[in-house]
Formats: C-alpha cells, structure tokens, sequence
C-alpha cells in the first residue's frame, strides 16, 4: 500500500506529540529487568537472522530510510506502509502512547472508516483488543479470529462493520524496551501470519519504534548502545565486524551486549 492511502490523525497526532516535546517529559531509566530481556531478545535476533539473510534484506530495505525521515508525520504513514508490507495486509493503524493519559491514542491508520476510528481512538488496560493487550505486556499479540476470540467479544460488532477478522499488533519500542506505541495489522479473514513473519515484524517493530522515538524528540538518559542505534537508523557501514554478517545483525549482536553489561549480567556474545 503507497503512503499516499495511508492517512495520519492530525489532532490526536498534534496533541500527542506536544505531550512529548514537554520538556517534563522523559523515558525513565530503564531498570535491570527490561535490560536483560532486551539483551536477550537482541541475542535471539542475531541467531535468527543469520539463518534468513533473505528477510533479513527485506527488513533492511524497509527500514534503511526511516531515520532519514525529519518529519513524525511523514514517518508514521512510512513506518505503517513497512508493517502493512511485512504483514501482506490491507489494514492497519499505528497508536502513540499518552503519557498524560495513560493509554494509546491513534494517529495513523489506513482503511477504516470514522466509526472504527472513534470506537478505538484512545485504548486503555483491560480493553480486551490486541492492541490493548499488546500494551499491557510489551508483547505482540495476535488474534486469528476476533469472532472466536473471548476477550475480543466486546468489540465483534465493531469488528465486522470494519470489515476485518484477524489482527496482530506489535509494540514499537526503543532500543532498551520503553513502550513507545503500537502497530496493528488487520486481516479481513481470519489468519495468523507464518511465525516467521511475525519474528520479522517485531524486529521491524524495534527498529521502526526507535525512529519514532527521536522523531518525538525523547531519549532515556545515555546509553552507551546509542551510537550504534544510531548508525543503523541513519545507514552507517562502519564496523569491526565480519563483511559477511548483515549489518543490523551485527548492531543487534553489540546491543545485546551492551544492554545486558548496563544491567550488570554477563551474557555469551552471539558468535558473528
């Protein structure tokens, strides 16, 4: 789907945004906990990409540009037309999380009609949609049929008039695991993609909810890993790595160790 179909929410996206460009407003340190898991989780990626160079050349042909991208409202459409590519889906949304709130907020979407976007314009705990869910354990979430689905029967009707059955949404997330928004997919039968797929889009997810995170203007306080996120966002080739290992995989492999010295464990370097 072209940028062109896809459509940006201007007030919620305007009053969300300023939200963040608060000078009160700041990503709080990250604690030991989420330091591990993401250390682990980029470990994990590192071995799983290195036996799919082919995705891997994908997933770097849809995110090589975003950090290029000056504007958040340029860069949301971009970052929904990747996942709806990944995904071979026709709809979709990209939601901001409210820090005044609490809750998420779309400001991006393509496909759906004004009642769809009043029914899920502001999304809280205990919601019982995908997204909801997603947000409340930083994890992707993947319903194959919201009519089969019980925590979706709140939403069924809205659902059908939609004209979808199946959704996952993905966290975007900073490089150290900060909840920053979410990118939901909708299917119009039911379909839960290939796990393969899936694993993609949270990477896509990683690498897209950084970019979002410097478009908002906000960072956790300094983070030894940042320049290394930084020249992957921004198309660096710099490296003391093998030619042969893909580039993100080898800024994955020098997060993960960086991520998990901050939290104080020691973890085996993923072999590049």
């Amino acid at each position: 789907m072209s940028t062109n179909e896809i459509r940006n929410l201007s007030d919620p996206l305007e009053e969300t945004e300023a939200v963040y460009r608060d000078p009160v407003t700041e990503l709080p340190p990250a604690g030991e906990e989420m330091l591990a898991r993401r250390a682990g989780h980029f470990a994990s990626s590192v071995h799983f990409g290195l036996h799919e160079p082919r995705g891997m050349r994908r997933l770097h042909k849809l995110t090589k540009d975003l950090g290029s991208i000056s504007r958040l409202d340029s860069l949301l459409p971009a970052v929904l037309a990747g996942a709806l590519s990944l995904m071979k889906a026709d709809l979709g949304n990209i939601q901001l999380v409210d820090p005044a709130a609490g809750a998420l907020r779309i400001v991006t979407q393509a496909g759906f009609g004004p009642e769809f976007l009043e029914y899920f314009a502001v999304v809280g705990d205990g919601d019982g949609s995908a997204c909801a869910r997603a947000a409340a354990q930083c994890a992707q979430t993947v319903v194959t049929d919201v009519r089969s689905d019980p925590d979706f029967a709140p939403h069924r009707d809205i659902a059908a008039a939609s004209g979808f059955r199946g959704v996952q949404s993905t966290p975007l997330v900073d490089h150290a695991g900060h909840l920053i928004g979410m990118v939901s997919t909708h299917f119009r039968r039911p379909h839960r993609p290939p796990d393969r797929e899936l694993r993609y889009m949270e990477l896509y997810g990683d690498l897209a909810g950084e970019a979002v995170t410097r478009r908002l203007g906000i960072s956790p306080q300094h983070d030894p890993g940042d320049p290394l996120i930084s020249a992957l966002l921004h198309g660096g080739h710099a490296r003391q790595a093998s030619t042969s290992v893909p580039f993100e995989l080898w800024v994955m492999g020098q997060m993960s160790t960086s991520l998990a010295r901050r939290g104080g464990r020691s973890r085996p370097d993923p072999k590049l």
